[in-house]
């Protein structure tokens, strides 16, 4: 009994001295040693308020823990207000283990500055306490089980001194059930939870691991509500051109990663993330992004594996500001600056690009429902001259089923609104890999004058009004070398369309619908086919303005005179084009071949011209223009049906008709164009300034037929102006130098009618072949021919080919020879189809010649007088006196007889016989022929030429007149006698 006694008093007191040391001495002697201690060891003030010890529970409780910074700051380091900890001794010594049943730490508190040169307050700690790894062996593990841990009340500050920013977490609480890796508890899941307020933001993280098993297997639960994205934007190591001014994150995130020994990890994520209330402006505070909430359901990311699976993304009531600047850069592009280049040397990038590739497993991106809904997007383009700004709101767009997966098809649906009318609708299925589509596409409404800026830099006119509808089916696929292949199929419609000259303000351009039927459209390989083009209600105005210019020259001018650096670019590129132009040409000869227009037709058209350039102003209208094109095609070989018929004004007809194919490499036009009964007295601003005659009346019929086959032109341009009159004659300092009255006489039949038939040929590759001017060219020559050569003009006019300006007479003769009849005759038919015509008769001599010849013929007649004389004493009639040379001697002495002159004579005082030669010389010597003998012989020419025009009786004697010339001898002709009668035509 003694035994069991003392047993029990000694028990007892080992008790009692165990809870005495435990409770009393060890706590006063740990609390100073652990001060100490941990001062030298962490080169800061360490304290300490209690240790308490249970040496009946096993347990330990310190309170008022901290450790102050080396300058003795207010704010500690490190400090806790309780920690306590419960060992589970007698496990932990049956099985050798460490067995905590609880550790609880109460308000604990971490200060961490980060100071201006990036170190931080405890980096010291870090170097100082360094030491060198020790050798690895391989040591049996130490076992561990802790359970019942909780930290609450945690608070951290952390003070970054580069950003001068405060970061604060506040109530931080944490509860791990247990944690060991003692084999039968390592199987069971580590079950943290913890939660805090991270810079005022509330933050959730849940879970179960396995840290100790060979799966590691560890399932986290990240709730976080309310992040104030900006606060954190200092952080990102990219230089951000934009302001955010407003961003919240929220998350719901499910968090799986597994590591299995001899496998790749696996990281997978599921859950929500939501973005809200973004603001978002550029540095000049212009609006860039209003969101008020973006939601991303994540079904599961997998971004080891580069997989992931979005089940839903949503947008609601987005706005997005885009523009693009005169540099032709984005904004959205510059908000974050471009990565610097990497410097490693070509070999090694594309070595390490090589490596890259190897190991980069192909992205994974699925996308279950993608959803838009109420977008309000505005666009901004300083590039064009003028600034535009195009408005898209509401924009829908709902996706299903995206994928980049490798044929994936993705079903969409897209509605838009431009400018509060343009209604777009687009649906159907969309693949990226490889690039594919088949939408319908529906445009309703869409106004042509938003896109303005767009094409007047090229075509100055301004939009007053137009809009575009198409209804249709895209598709998109790509070929076998991966090159796009395009095709649409629908009809296209061009309403109410009304264009202004952008210099003038003048109408243009208007029509009420251009409609393109069943248009079927492609690239690679390129056609078109559309089965009809109508053009209903239009309107051109064609106008040359006070300046001269034409209103198509300065609408398709392209850039303005001034823009020298535009010219100087375009010089430039000039010699770079000329090489992709020529390898293009084949290709371009291949594509278009496959091109066919069913039928274009046009109805209700109106074309006005205007000329404001000319004094007083003149206009005209051609009115109900119709017509059709039928059978247009790049065939070489076929020929489209051309008929257009019209009114210019109210009466006269325009009809064109014929064969074309403008589609061909080398146009082909076989063409005949009718204009008739078109009033001239409308174009008195014209004839006045270019004639310098007004026209009281007349019609004109202008037709013309083009052949152009192979680049050569075959054209028959016949004229035919009716009852043409001219008014007085005006002052113009551009009116031809030339008769126009005696021009328009000599071209005026009998019946009244101008008939000019002016053929052209040539070949287009002529640089220097035009049409109209050589027509004109014609016209002018006519008129110039008139004053020049007018005789030689009514000849070609009337058919002839001789000279019909004057008649050439025999030395001293009147009489008009059988040529001159021929001559004549001529003039007279001339006359006879030109009724305007009168002509005056001039009668010349030749002073020398016709002289002579008139000596010859009173020498002829004083020797026929003889014969005559001798004939009449005989009794006989004497009607025509010829003289047989075996008479001519005796009748040359009796008229040397008879004259009166003096005579040679012999030494006897007689007559002395001369030869004949001696006669002949006397008589001729001795008759003499006056001024007036010449002036008569002229006169009598004259006479003669007139009888024979009257003679005919188809030229009134009013229209002819003899004129007294100036002078006995003509003006000097190349070889033409001065004994001949010229004609002047009036």
């Amino acid at each position: 009994m003694a035994f069991w006694k003392k047993i029990i008093v000694a028990i007892i007191a080992i008790v009692l001295f165990i809870g005495i040391v435990g409770f009393l001495v060890l706590p006063a002697v740990v609390k100073p040693i652990a001060e100490e201690k941990l001062s030298a060891l962490l080169h800061r003030p360490v304290t300490i308020g209690k240790i308490s010890i249970n040496p009946y529970a096993l347990s330990v409780a310190v309170e008022g823990f901290k450790i102050s910074e080396p300058s003795q700051s207010v704010n500690p380091f490190v400090a806790f207000d309780k920690l306590y900890v419960n060992l589970h001794g007698i496990y932990s010594i049956l099985q050798r283990k460490l067995i905590l049943e609880e550790i609880n730490l109460i308000n604990p508190y971490v200060g961490v500055t980060r100071k201006n040169d990036g170190t931080y307050n405890f980096s010291d700690l870090l170097t100082k306490n360094e030491k060198k790894p020790a050798a690895e062996s391989k040591t049996e593990p130490f076992y561990f089980s802790f359970n019942n841990i909780r930290v609450t009340g945690g608070n951290v500050d952390f003070s970054d001194g580069p950003y001068k920013t405060k970061h604060t977490v506040r109530d931080m609480k944490l509860s791990i059930p247990v944690i060991s890796n003692i084999d039968y508890l390592a199987k069971n899941f580590v079950q943290p939870k913890f939660s805090a307020v991270i810079n005022g933001t509330s933050f959730e993280l849940e879970g179960k691991t396995t840290p100790f098993l060979d799966s590691r297997e560890s399932i986290l639960e990240i709730n976080i509500r309310d992040v104030d994205i900006p606060f954190y934007l200092k952080y990102v190591p990219v230089k951000m051109n934009f302001d955010l001014k407003s961003a919240r994150l929220d998350t719901q995130l499910k968090v799986n990663f597994t590591l299995k020994k001899g496998k790749e990890p696996v990281l997978d994520i599921s859950g929500n993330v939501a973005l809200r209330k973004v603001i978002l402006d550029d540095r000049q505070s212009n609006k860039i992004l209003r969101l008020p909430e973006l939601k991303v359901d994540i079904a599961s990311a997998q971004p080891l594996n580069s997989d992931i699976h979005l089940s839903r993304v949503s947008l609601q009531d987005i706005e997005l500001a885009v523009k693009r600047g005169k540099d032709g850069a984005i904004n959205l592009q510059k908000l974050v600056d471009s990565p610097p280049a990497d410097k490693k040397e070509p070999a090694a990038k594309e070595q390490a690009g090589k490596d890259e590739a190897k190991q980069k497993k192909p992205l994974k991106f699925v996308i279950d429902e993608l959803q838009l809904d109420a977008a309000n997007i505005t666009f901004t383009d300083e590039v064009p001259a003028k600034k535009t700004i195009i408005s898209i709101a509401p924009l829908k767009f709902k996706a299903s089923n995206f994928s980049l997966g490798k044929d994936a098809l993705t079903n969409i649906d897209l509605s838009l609104m431009v400018e509060k009318k343009g209604e777009i609708t687009v649906g159907g299925k969309l693949g990226i890999n490889p690039l594919a589509a088949d939408l319908n596409l529906n445009v309703k409404n869409l106004g042509i004058r938003t896109f303005e800026p767009y094409f007047t830099d090229k075509v100055k006119v301004n939009v007053k009004q137009g809009s575009v509808a198409t209804a249709g089916n895209f598709s998109l696929a790509s070929d076998e070398k991966g090159a796009p292949r395009v095709k649409y199929a629908g009809k296209l419609y061009v309403s109410n369309l009304a264009l202004i000259d952008e210099s003038t303000a003048d109408d243009f351009l208007k029509w009420k619908q251009l409609y393109f039927d069943s248009l079927q459209a492609g690239y690679n390989p390129f056609f078109l086919d559309i089965k009809g083009i109508s053009l209903t209600d239009f309107y051109v105005q064609i106008m040359v303005n006070t300046d001269g210019t034409l209103n198509l020259q300065n609408i398709f001018g392209g850039a303005k005179k001034d823009d020298d650096k535009a010219k100087v670019v375009a010089a430039a590129e000039k010699n770079e084009k000329e090489e992709v132009k020529e390898k293009q040409e084949v290709k371009q000869d291949e594509t278009a071949k496959n091109i066919r227009i069913g039928t274009v037709t046009f109805q209700g058209g109106t074309i006005d011209f205007a000329d404001r350039f000319i004094k007083p102003n003149y206009s005209a209208r051609m009115l109900n223009m119709a017509g059709s094109v039928k059978g247009l095609s790049t065939t070489e070989s076929s020929r489209a049906d051309v008929s257009l018929k019209g009114n210019l004004g109210y009466g006269s007809p325009i009809d064109i008709k014929g064969k074309i194919n403008p589609l061909v490499k080398d146009l082909f036009a076989d063409i005949k164009v009718d204009f008739r009964d078109i009033e001239l007295s409308p174009a008195t601003p014209y004839s006045s300034k270019f004639l310098g005659h007004p026209i009281e009346k007349g019609k004109l019929t202008f037709t013309v037929e083009y052949l152009i086959d192979k680049r050569k032109l075959d054209a028959k341009n016949n004229i035919l102006i009716d009852q043409l009159t001219l008014g007085d004659k005006v002052d113009s300092p551009d009116a031809v130098k030339a008769p126009v009255g005696l021009a328009i006489s000599l071209l005026t039949d009998r019946h009244g009618q101008i008939n000019l038939d002016i053929p052209v040929s040539g070949s287009f590759d002529d640089p220097k072949f035009r049409i109209w001017p050589i027509i004109w060219q014609v016209i002018k020559n006519l008129l110039t021919k008139a004053l020049t050569s007018p005789f030689a003009l009514l000849a070609s006019l009337t058919g002839g080919g001789e000279e019909l300006s004057f008649a050439e007479f025999d030395y001293g003769s009147p009489a008009v020879s059988d040529i001159n009849m021929k001559k004549v005759g001529s003039i007279v038919k001339a006359l006879k189809e030109r009724p305007q015509l009168k002509m005056d008769i001039e009668g010349y001599v030749d002073l020398e010649n016709d002289k002579e010849g008139l000596r010859k013929v009173e020498f002829d007649r004083k020797i026929k007088a003889q014969k005559i004389r001798e004939t009449l004493a005989k009794g006989e009639a004497a009607q025509q006196v010829s003289l047989a040379p075996e008479e001519y001697e005796k009748y040359l002495t009796l008229a040397y007889r008879a004259e009166k002159f003096p005579k040679p004579r012999t030494a006897q005082a007689a007559e002395k016989k001369l030869p004949k030669e001696e006669m002949e010389k006397l008589i001729l010597t001795n008759i003499a022929v006056t001024d007036s003998d010449l002036r008569q012989l002229a006169s009598r020419r004259a006479e003669n030429i007139k009888e024979l025009v009257l003679k005919s009786g188809d030229v009134a004697a009013s229209r002819i007149f003899l004129i007294e010339p100036k002078s006995l001898a003509p003006e000097k002709k190349d070889k033409v006698k001065d004994s001949r009668v010229d004609f002047k035509l009036k």
